[in-house]
């Protein structure tokens, strides 16, 4: 019951991240930029994750790299979102804006292969 609440919650906060700001209309949300999703995953996700498609280094166990999360079945770009804003152990809570999740999120996105979504 709890992990349906939370991944219900996740979803709904996630939709409202990657969607357009219906207030202040579509054209006010700017496109993700993935390079500044790559400097941000850089700072502050590299200690865990692998964020390049090939990376030589080891990761715990329990931590995907960012090409493994791009490709998994259905990916989605909200679904990542809402893993980054309602984290999961051993994954720590990390304060970032609207615009730095979009951009983290597509850049994951770009590590995809042609069959995943892509931004």
């Amino acid at each position: 019951m709890k992990v349906t609440l939370r991944i219900a919650a996740a979803s709904v906060i996630a939709g409202l991240l990657m969607g357009p700001t219906l207030a202040a209309g579509p054209t006010s949300t700017p496109k993700p930029d993935p390079e500044q999703g790559r400097s941000v995953a850089e700072r502050l996700c590299s200690g865990c994750h692998l964020i390049e498609r090939k990376s030589a280094g080891a990761l715990p166990a329990d931590v995907p790299s960012f090409a493994a999360i791009a490709n998994k079945d259905g990916q989605t770009m909200e679904a990542i979102a809402g893993r980054i804003v309602i984290p999961h152990p051993p994954m720590p809570a990390i304060a970032l804006s609207r615009e730095e999740i979009r951009n983290v999120v597509a850049y994951i996105m770009t590590l995809g292969t042609a069959d995943t979504e892509t931004p």
